[in-house]
C-alpha cells in the first residue's frame, strides 16, 4: 500500500507521468548450492544453480507475458489439485541452454494495484495468520469469468497442438484469442501469444525460446 501511494506522489508523477510500480515473480523448483561469496571486506550469501537462473528468466518473462507471476511446469506439478485449477497455462517454451520444452503457468492475481484494493486486502481475513489456508485461496481466486477461461483454454490447446505440436491449429487459436480480448481487454498472455504467432508469419512452430 505504501509503495502504491508513493508511486502516485504528485512530484514523481510530474517528472514521470503515468509511473506505476509493478512487481514480477518467477517460481521454479530445483536444487541449488548456498554459499558465501566475496572477500574479507565484503561477503554475500548467494545461491548457485541453473534452476536459480531459470527462476530469474521466468521473472524477466513476466514482462513479456504481462503477468505478475510465472510458474514453471516443475513447480506446477507440486501444487495441490485445488491450486492447479486456479492457474492457467500460458505457453510452452524452451529456455536457452536447455533442450526440454516446459509449460508455463500463471496465477491471475485478483488485485488491481490501487490504494482502494490494498485497503480491501488489509481489511480481509486473509491477513489473519489464523485464517485457514482454504479460506486464503478462496479469497484470492482469480477473477476470470467462466467464458473467458473456456475460450482461453480452447486458444491455448489449438496453439500448443498436443505434446508434440503436430495438432496445432493457429487459425482456430487466433479466433479464440480475439474473443478473449473482447472478454478481458488487455490480457497479457493473450497478447503475447498473438505477437508470437505474428512474428512467425502465422506458420505453426513448437513454442518460444526464452533467452
Amino acid at each position: 500500500k505504501d509503495l502504491i501511494q508513493w508511486s502516485g506522489h504528485p512530484q514523481l508523477q510530474e517528472k514521470l507521468p503515468g509511473f506505476k510500480i509493478r512487481m514480477g515473480f518467477g517460481l521454479h523448483f530445483g536444487w541449488a548450492v548456498e554459499s558465501a561469496i566475496g572477500s574479507l571486506l565484503k561477503i554475500d550469501a548467494s545461491y548457485l544453480s541453473p534452476h536459480v537462473n531459470l527462476a530469474a528468466r521466468l521473472e524477466t518473462a513476466t514482462k513479456e507475458y504481462g503477468v505478475d507471476i510465472l510458474i514453471s511446469e516443475d513447480t506446477y506439478v507440486l501444487l495441490s489439485e485445488f491450486v492447479q485449477r486456479m492457474c492457467r497455462v500460458v505457453d510452452r517454451v524452451t529456455f536457452k541452454g536447455t533442450s526440454r520444452p516446459m509449460l508455463l503457468y500463471t496465477f491471475d492475481v485478483p488485485f488491481t494495484g490501487t490504494v482502494e484494493d490494498a485497503d480491501e486486502f488489509d481489511a480481509g481475513s486473509i491477513r489473519n495468520p489464523r485464517t485457514p489456508v482454504g479460506a486464503f485461496y478462496r479469497e484470492c481466486q482469480p477473477k476470470l469469468t467462466t467464458d473467458f477461461r473456456k475460450t482461453f483454454n480452447v486458444a491455448v490447446n489449438a496453439y500448443l497442438g498436443g505434446d508434440d505440436g503436430k495438432e496445432a491449429d493457429w487459425s482456430m487459436c487466433l479466433r479464440a484469442l480475439k474473443r478473449c480480448l473482447l472478454l478481458k481487454e488487455g490480457d497479457g498472455p493473450t497478447i503475447a501469444i498473438m505477437k508470437y504467432i505474428e512474428s512467425r508469419g502465422f506458420k505453426v512452430g513448437t513454442g518460444q525460446c526464452i533467452q
